[in-house]
């Protein structure tokens, strides 16, 4: 069937709307947040082509208990690409092994690799695989797990395979060798109740200059004791806790290279061995780029024909990956210290890989995270993947991906209830004609909804080195790739950081200033910034998950929660059954008892792959039937949950704690979540928006610095406006904004950018440019400014 039919889908604000979508061509499905594009192409599309397929081979039988939509035909197997796919934190996963590139080099080092024989490094030929190797009159056998990290028998024991470990420096952290332990203890800045456990303990060593104390006794409060597994109060144990706090520490709490395999990750049997002079540890700190020049260089008449095939696919996927401006990546780099836009590049190129047709892909936002001069190959990618034979459907605002669409539809008019109708569809020419809320911007109609946003910038902003006198200053920055850098943050204005990806915005905001502003705040100074005291605070507000915990919701996390269930509890039959808060929280004692308050059943298919059912006790409210006999002005606790936040704000109207952060929500544009959606179904974006109305929410005595990643993301060009006007508030209030974004209509709006470069990785971690917009426009070096005009 050459499309795909949609008829009756209904699931959240969709109002029963009928769709044929064309198969094989690339499909973008635009709309503001909370039009209902996300329940169209996750919630009915990609689920649906799941199921299907789980029915088919008997998985799902009789399990499928939502009604979603009438019918659907032309449906099969659907693959996502979510924009909140969990980044990993265990520093074992790296690009090397997402991308599967160590295993392949594994394998050829276990079939062809050479071992060096004696302290002259003479190399004998290692056939691992088919024969076993006589050495030092041992015989051994390597298997590939042998050269992976990953493995008990390739790991390095030293450092369980992750190639280095934090430590305390000693020299810099007590340089002085009349420093006491009393005075050591005063400069990390302990705690009163701790100082005086500390006291009882190692009283009698107070006065003891650090360096005299007993070697045994500055061992222990050096590393500490461990009673049943806990280690005793320690620098080291506190230098740790304060880095992952965020605390700027780095310089008494150092990463230190394992000297057991000098950051190589692997025990002494890999280190023997060798491919064209190298070990595969040594591949493993390359860059992608430089491991594509090194693998041309391998002769082949030293490789199996195995061998050969392995590398020959291993240069195809280097090349793609650098392409996906992906090659000042290292094989070691960890996947959790990535920008947004490297991961999303990774799994588009994952996808591409795998080379299959007559497949449906649901993109999220591709082009997140992507500077403008990175977008072009990212688009090419999506259509080759069309190109192959796959329907492509994306879900975007991006101006440039929707030029490129064969198909588009637009889900609106507006949020919430507002929303879940389809206002256009059809081909770019038509869209431009088209009276929607988007197309509007896409036609470069002059947009008048929201006052204030679209305005033009005043470009001819005087840089005057006045406004620079209340301005932070950091020096010697060189964090990652950073080039000792000196940085000037100018306050009491909108400064955004600009760059292409990987050039060094996040290792410069997040992993410097906002280390070094830390300690600043908490021990008074910091080495490296001037201007701490300008500012009375600061506020991070990034894109990680908010809420810690599956049933976190956006009630919960911004602080309304608590007071919304004491409401409850001091309702009138609520006080007769003697009922507490703890009656109206479905993970305490108002939980179903059968699903725990969950309102799910799972059901575990497999080891590792499960489905929810609804539970038949609660059929999904989660909460025990006499929470729910309990009513306030009408409403149980479930009709609560089920609120928008723009329905909450008129039904708690009269409880101005509850409403304060939630009005902040509504001018953000997001009105229309539901005060008990699940915070993981967030996009980046509006978690990071809900962050930003808690900080808001907050009583603050002005001043503060607002520090932002990328809030653009997942956000529609009117949502964008809304965004800034709120971020303009901000400055008028009196405080500073930093943000990190690559948002071309968010960069015109800034007073100031400052833009890393000139390229990523080792490439990149300069300043190109900085000024004002203007400036930046007239900047040859700017890579940015081109885009601005």
């Amino acid at each position: 069937m050459e499309e795909l039919k949609i008829q009756g889908a209904r699931i959240h604000n969709l109002k029963n709307i009928n769709l044929t979508i064309p198969k094989q061509k690339l499909i973008v499905i635009t709309g503001i947040s909370g039009s209902g594009k996300s329940s169209l192409t996750f919630d009915i599309i990609f689920e649906e082509g799941k199921n299907q397929y789980l029915r088919s081979i008997g998985v799902l039988a009789g399990l499928d208990n939502e009604d979603r939509f009438d019918k659907i035909q032309g449906i099969g197997p659907t693959v996502a690409v979510r924009q909140n796919t969990i980044r990993q934190s265990n520093p074992r996963s790296t690009v090397g092994s997402k991308t599967g590139i160590l295993n392949q080099l594994a394998l050829i080092y276990s079939s062809d690799g050479k071992i060096s024989c004696d302290l002259n490094d003479s190399v004998a030929e290692n056939e691992f695989v088919e024969n076993n190797v006589e050495k030092n009159e041992t015989t051994r056998h390597l298997s590939p797990a042998h050269f992976l990290y990953t493995t008990a028998e390739g790991m390095c024991i030293n450092c369980q395979g992750r190639g280095s470990y934090y430590d305390v420096n000693l020299t810099k952290l007590v340089p002085d060798k009349l420093t006491t332990l009393f005075e050591v203890y005063e400069k990390l800045k302990i705690t009163a109740g701790f100082l005086q456990i500390l006291r009882k303990k190692y009283g009698m060593y107070f006065d003891t200059p650090f360096w005299e104390l007993p070697e045994d006794i500055r061992e222990e409060v050096v590393y500490g004791t461990y009673t049943n597994g806990k280690q005793s109060y320690c620098f080291e144990r506190m230098l740790r806790n304060a880095y992952e706090k965020g605390e700027d520490v780095e310089e008494i709490y150092v990463k230190t290279t394992c000297p057991d395999c000098n950051g190589e990750r692997l025990g002494d049997e890999a280190k023997e061995v060798f491919i064209n002079g190298k070990r595969i540890g040594e591949l493993g700190k390359m860059t992608l780029t430089e491991l594509f020049d090194f693998l041309k260089k391998v002769p082949e008449n030293e490789l199996s024909q195995f061998s050969k095939n392995v590398v020959k696919n291993l240069k195809k996927k280097l090349e793609n990956l650098i392409k996906f401006r992906l090659g000042h990546l290292t094989l070691y780099r960890e996947m959790s210290s990535l920008s947004g836009g490297e991961v999303q590049r990774i799994f588009l190129h994952l996808h591409l890989e795998s080379g299959l047709d007559s497949l449906i892909y649901v993109f999220d936002e591709p082009l997140a995270g992507l500077h403008p001069s990175e977008k072009q190959s990212m688009i090419t990618a999506v259509k080759e993947l069309r190109d192959i034979g796959n329907t492509v459907i994306v879900v975007e605002h991006d101006k440039e991906m929707i030029f490129e669409a064969d198909h588009i539809i637009e889900i609106g008019p507006k949020a919430g209830v507002e929303g879940g109708e389809v206002v256009y569809q059809g081909d770019y020419e038509g869209y431009k004609k088209a009276e929607t809320l988007l197309s509007k911007y896409i036609s470069n109609v002059e947009v008048n909804y929201i006052e204030g946003c679209s305005e033009k910038r005043n470009y001819d902003f005087n840089y005057n080195h006045d406004k620079f006198r209340n301005s932070i200053i950091l020096s010697h920055a060189n964090t990652h790739y950073l080039k000792d850098l000196t940085v000037e943050f100018p306050l009491h204005m909108m400064v955004g950081i600009a760059g292409l990806s990987g050039s060094g915005k996040s290792s410069l905001i997040e992993e410097t200033l906002l280390k070094r502003l830390t300690s600043a705040k908490k021990y008074g100074y910091a080495d490296g910034i001037e201007g701490a005291k300008l500012i009375s605070g600061f506020a991070k507000i990034s894109q990680e998950p908010i809420g810690r915990s599956a049933s976190s919701t956006p009630a919960s996390y911004i602080g309304i929660w608590d007071k919304i269930r004491e409401l409850f509890a001091k309702q009138p039959q609520a006080k007769i059954k003697n009922m507490s808060a703890g009656h109206f929280s479905f993970h305490s004692k108002g939980a179903c008892p059968d699903c725990g308050g969950s309102g799910y059943e799972k059901i575990f298919l497999t080891a590792d792959f499960s489905v929810d059912k609804v539970c038949p006790k609660c059929h999904g409210k989660r909460f025990l039937e006499e929470s729910l006999l309990v009513e306030y002005k009408g409403k149980n606790i479930v009709d609560v949950l089920k609120m928008s936040i723009s329905e909450a704000v008129i039904f708690f109207a009269d409880q101005s704690s509850i409403t304060k952060p939630l009005r902040i929500l509504e001018q953000m544009g997001m009105g229309y979540l539901t005060l008990g959606q699940p915070t993981k179904t967030l996009s980046g974006g509006e978690a990071q928006r809900v962050k930003l109305a808690k900080e808001l929410g907050k009583q603050r005595e002005g001043n503060i610095l607002y520090v932002l990643d990328e809030p653009t993301s997942g956000l529609s060009m009117y949502d964008t406006d809304l965004l800034l006007k709120l971020l303009k508030q901000l400055v008028t209030s009196g405080n500073s904004v930093i943000v990190i974004e690559h948002n071309v209509e968010v960069l015109k709006n800034c007073d100031y950018i400052i833009e890393l470069g000139p390229e990523g990785g080792d490439r990149g971690g300069e300043i190109i440019a900085k000024g004002t917009p203007k400036q930046l426009i007239e900047n040859e070096a700017s890579k940015t400014g081109k885009y601005l005009v």
